[in-house]
């Protein structure tokens, strides 16, 4: 598991910091904190997509270039 102290961390600590001076600011912090670390997951998620389909893809071009390779000398 890994720790991140990114700034959505850094501003859901700061909106507790808050809490006791404004509470609207806090909230907004901690809003503007969670979604950010939303987006993030988001995108990484995406780009870890990505490259799973991308080693798919490559993958099954293998198997296919293997299988035509094959089959071409029990052809004959």
């Amino acid at each position: 598991m890994q720790v991140k102290l990114e700034m959505p961390e850094i501003l859901v600590i700061f909106s507790l910091v808050m809490y006791s001076q404004s509470f609207t600011f806090s909230i907004i912090a901690f809003c503007l904190g969670l979604f950010s670390r939303l987006g993030t997951y988001l995108i990484d998620y995406g780009t870890e997509a990505k490259k799973a389909e991308a080693i798919n893809n490559s993958a099954e071009e293998l198997g296919a270039a293997f299988k035509d390779v094959f089959s071409g000398f029990s052809k004959d």
